[in-house]
């Protein structure tokens, strides 16, 4: 999303001009082992908007399509921007991205305990671009088969790794990368089940829209409220909204459905469940042993 996005920019030939919104849709799996071409096409060129379609084609076949706007920036007396609550600019119990625990010491922890059926994904996910924090204390145990059931809404801080190039429009593009990946997953929540999990069967972006309402850096920290109001018939419905951390300021809203369901009993699925709660259970199993041993040492040197 985030190259088509990039992809549609390098064909608006107008200085100053951004994206204000895009919206996509994921039609066929793609693979990450082949090439992909992004076929653009200027479907309006007007005095204050242009709009721009965007094909993603692999191996002959178009699986991802887009179309976007663009526009200049401008000034307008008719303005307000909303405020993550309204009166201070961030929701409350908001904890600065400094003092938060990251996604990247949660993976490290996981790689030491995970089923090596898991290992692969997390590697992946460690060397993921996208920098994640989580705003509002530690998630629950990933290895846990049972988590608790949780509000189907989350915050958490983001932003691109490295420092990236201030060419026009590529923050949008960042952002809209930036997006996609966790935004599905809050609405797993509610339902008591983690990410990756084998009770889950499909989880897969259909459709995603994004606006944009201000200038941001992608590179700096970016506060990402979640929240998912609508699950069933196979399908959840999620909303997210991207927040300067300097001034509180909305500076983008998304929309995304997805592809939500759950795995049928199968004796793989079955197996893959079992192991994770064997994880899970020796983990605790050490943290129970680190203990025993930590008091009887204490109580042995009381008694001397």
């Amino acid at each position: 999303m985030g190259q088509a996005l990039h992809a549609a920019q390098l064909t608006v030939h107008r200085d100053s001009w951004l994206p204000i919104s895009l919206h996509s849709y994921f039609l066929k799996r793609g693979s990450p082992n082949s090439d992909i071409i992004y076929q653009c096409r200027e479907t309006s060129n007007l005095r204050s908007f242009d709009s721009r379609s965007v094909d993603a084609i692999q191996n002959g076949q178009i699986i991802f399509k887009m179309q976007a706007q663009f526009a200049r920036p401008e000034e307008s007396q008719l303005r307000h921007v909303e405020r993550a609550d309204g009166v201070t600019g961030m929701p409350r119990g908001v904890v600065a991205p400094d003092e938060c625990l990251g996604m990247d010491d949660l993976l490290g922890d996981l790689m030491a305990r995970a089923p090596a059926a898991l290992l692969p994904l997390i590697e992946e996910l460690r060397a993921s671009p996208i920098e994640v924090r989580y705003a509002v204390g530690a998630p629950h145990d990933p290895l846990d088969p049972d988590p608790p059931s949780m509000p189907s809404r989350q915050l958490l801080w983001v932003r691109i790794r490295e420092p990236i190039t201030k060419a026009p429009g590529l923050d949008a593009a960042c952002a809209a990368y930036i997006s996609d990946q966790p935004l599905l997953l809050t609405a797993l929540r509610p339902h008591r089940i983690s990410f990756p999990s084998p009770k889950l069967g499909a989880l897969a972006t259909l459709d995603h829209s994004m606006w944009f309402h201000g200038p941001f850096d992608a590179d700096d920290w970016l506060l990402y409220d979640m929240h998912a109001p609508f699950a069933g018939s196979g399908r959840a419905l999620c909303f997210g909204h991207l927040y300067r951390p300097d001034t509180g300021q909305l500076v983008a809203s998304c929309a995304q459905q997805g592809v939500l369901r759950l795995a049928k009993p199968t004796l793989k699925n079955k197996a893959a469940l079992f192991a994770m709660r064997g994880a899970g259970l020796l983990a605790r199993l050490r943290a129970a042993a680190l203990g025993w041993t930590s008091g009887g040492e204490r109580g042995a040197g009381a008694t001397d």
